[in-house]
């Protein structure tokens, strides 16, 4: 039996939104009194009263007391203020430069006008003076609702009322937005009752605080403001679903109950295992393009990585997903997911739209009924502990749609299919898997998703690039081959490893200069070759990722040198995340293996292994990350800034590619 659980997250029956009338008559008697406004418009037009302070208390002397008004700075409403005192001693006492009579006994009693605004008073004998600071408020609003803090159901309507004089424009700031008040009936008084409402949001699964209210009425050429408490928007009842049957069974699902939606709303979601607190990425989580929703947990998980907390998000389908990632290299964050409260269908039906191939690509659209998430995995693929290859194992690609009960259509594959040999349309207990297999093992070279203009999924595989044999070095022409050369860091807050010879040597110039060689090697043989950078500027780690996503290429190298506190740590080092870089990696450590400069080996030591390098989690393409001899090591650095072993490097990585690449070619 279905059981229910509500989470009260409001009084039951929702808030009554009593919103008194009562009227606040603010009246001065020579000093400040509470009801002071409590923030002031300091802009045009002319503030009638200052920023809410307490009055300043007169510090009595020998010479010049006095016994009205109290204070030295306050805020009156009256129209004259008179100064009552005493002196001491046969002194000229000055006002503003003009002299003031008093009596044998030294008593004296001066009235002034006030105008609106800041009056300013200085008094003076000898070398004693005294400066009073008045403010006259012009009154403009007189009540206001709400005043004081408040907390309100979700969706519910907040009235706004204000009692201000006739004729003034009258506004309220709150959440982000500014509401104008229109004005009712005028009072024989010349005030009047200013009015309207706002509808407070829906949708969210926790306490929201919208922040005050900020009042504001501008009435012949001065203006008034009163800030009110602060609004708090409760939750909407969630309603949780614990029915085992509510949850698919198999696969990775999880029961994260329902009410909850969390939607994708960055480019694509990076997702992480949804059983293991924790955001290491491996190769078989799949990202999730932007508009991907499912149903999540409203409990967040919060790890540490890099030094920074990052929080995670749990979906029905079995993965985590970042709520927010920060911006490396900075410190801020931009959003990845949004959670809100929400039903999704109990099911999904997709249906093939069109399966063609562009030369570079072969696209795969669907028609789809919501936009569920999705699993992407190379099967069968064995991996180690660390998630090093030993061997590329996988023979198919299967691509599991999330709680899918429905796939028609027909993909047909021609005689000459570049990638995959047969697609086979597979029918699970909760959904459906598009499996195709490969015509060779270990034959796959990159993908891609997106919902497109129609909401369409959409499915790109990066077709094998056809180069030719060539006379000349490398036994290749690279036309037709599209590269992107990552140059490591960059700029001020990203400068990568310390060289032993200053700032002059630091990694990211070394990275540019080994790079601007290997760009030059590549373009000679007919390659087309994008940079991440050209110059010494610093890059998002986002950017760079998006980059490689618009470009599409067929092939990435990401140029780094490595650096260690241990001085004898050295040699080269090839990574690889995706099982179908490993081969384009290995060729990358083979010639850097290989590779001699006066007939001796360059690299003391190499390295071949899984990396969880940012750029090489891009799914797009094979990507290779390189660490060219450690900046830390004395033997490696000299030859690092070597500007002929820098070309024999160089030389070194190109064959690595070409051969990658003729290892691929038909």
């Amino acid at each position: 039996m279905k059981k229910t659980i509500v989470i009260i997250s409001s009084i039951l029956g929702g808030v009554i939104l009593a919103l008194a009338a009562a009227f606040l008559i603010i009246k001065f008697g020579g000093f400040l009194k509470t009801g002071t406004p409590l923030s002031v418009d300091s802009e045009p037009p002319v503030v009638s009263q200052p920023v809410d302070a307490p009055p300043v208390e007169i510090t009595p002397t020998d010479v010049l007391t006095f016994t009205a008004p109290k204070y030295e700075s306050f805020t009156t409403e009256d129209e004259t203020l008179t100064f009552n005192g005493l002196v001491e001693g046969n002194k000229t006492l000055l006002l503003n430069g003009e002299e003031i009579v008093y009596d044998e006994k030294g008593a004296f009693s001066h009235s002034v006008n006030l105008k609106y605004g800041k009056n300013t008073f200085k008094f003076q004998i000898g070398s004693i003076s005294r400066t009073f600071t008045v403010h006259r408020r012009y009154v403009i609003i007189t009540a206001y609702t709400p005043k004081t803090a408040q907390t309100l159901s979700a969706g519910a309507k907040l009235n706004l009322s204000v009692t201000a004089r006739s004729g003034a424009i009258v506004t309220a700031k709150f959440n982000g937005s500014t509401i104008t008040l229109t004005e009712q009936t005028p009072n024989p008084n010349g005030f009047s009752s200013f009015t309207n409402s706002v509808d407070l949001p829906k949708g969210h699964y926790v306490d929201k605080n919208l922040g005050t209210i900020t009042f504001k009425a501008v009435h012949n050429g001065f203006s008034e403001s009163f800030t009110t408490g602060k609004i708090v928007c409760k939750r909407e009842d969630i309603v949780v679903d614990f029915d085992p049957n509510a949850t698919p069974s198999g696969g990775n699902y999880i029961n994260v109950g329902s009410g909850i939606i969390c939607e994708v709303v960055a480019n694509d979601a990076e997702t992480f295992t949804g059983t293991t607190n924790n955001d290491k990425s491996k190769p078989f989580n799949n990202y999730l393009p932007k508009g991907t929703v499912d149903y999540s947990s409203a409990n967040l998980v919060t790890v540490k990585t890099d030094g920074y907390n990052h929080q995670l998000v749990t979906l029905r389908c079995g993965r985590k997903v970042y709520v927010a990632k920060r911006r490396s290299p900075y410190t801020d964050f931009t959003a990845v997911t949004k959670q809100y409260v929400g039903t999704l269908p109990d099911h999904n039906e997709l249906s093939v739209a069109d399966f063609s191939s562009n030369g570079t690509h072969t696209k795969l659209t669907l028609n789809t009924n919501w936009k569920a998430p999705f699993e992407f995995e190379l099967k069968d693929q064995a991996y180690n502990s660390n998630f090093t290859v030993n061997n590329v194992t996988f023979n198919y690609v299967d691509i599991t749609f999330c709680y899918a009960t429905v796939f028609d259509g027909e993909i047909v594959l021609g005689d000459n299919h570049p990638i995959f040999k047969e697609v086979k349309i597979i029918k699970n207990k909760s959904d459906y898997t598009l499996r195709f297999i490969l015509k060779k093992q270990g034959g796959f070279y990159g993908w891609t998703s997106y919902y497109n203009a129609e909401n369409q999924l959409c499915f790109e595989f990066l077709n094998p690039v056809q180069i030719s044999e060539a006379d000349n070095e490398y036994g290749a022409d690279l036309t037709g081959a599209r590269i992107l050369i990552d140059i490591g860091h960059g700029g001020t807050k990203d400068t990568g490893a310390g060289g032993l010879g200053g700032k002059a040597t630091m990694e990211k110039h070394r990275n540019l200069v080994l790079g601007n060689k290997l760009k030059a090697e590549l373009e000679a043989l007919g390659a087309t070759v994008y940079m991440t950078r050209t110059t010494d500027v610093e890059q998002l780690s986002d950017y760079k990722m998006n980059l490689l996503k618009q470009l599409k290429p067929d092939y990435c190298i990401a140029i780094h040198h490595d650096g260690n506190s241990k001085s004898y740590m050295n040699g080269f080092g090839s990574y690889y995340f995706q099982p179908y870089s490993k081969a384009a990696a290995q060729f990358m450590q083979n010639h850097n293996s290989n590779l001699t400069v006066g007939g001796e080996k360059l690299y003391k030591s190499t390295t071949l292994k899984f990396h969880y390098y940012f750029m090489g989690r891009v799914s797009v393409c094979p990507v290779v990350l390189t660490e060219n001899g450690f900046m830390s090591n004395r033997y490696d650095f000299d030859n690092i800034i070597n500007d002929d072993i820098n070309t024999q490097k160089a030389k070194a990585i190109t064959k690595g590619i070409v051969e990658y690449f003729m290892s691929i070619k038909e």
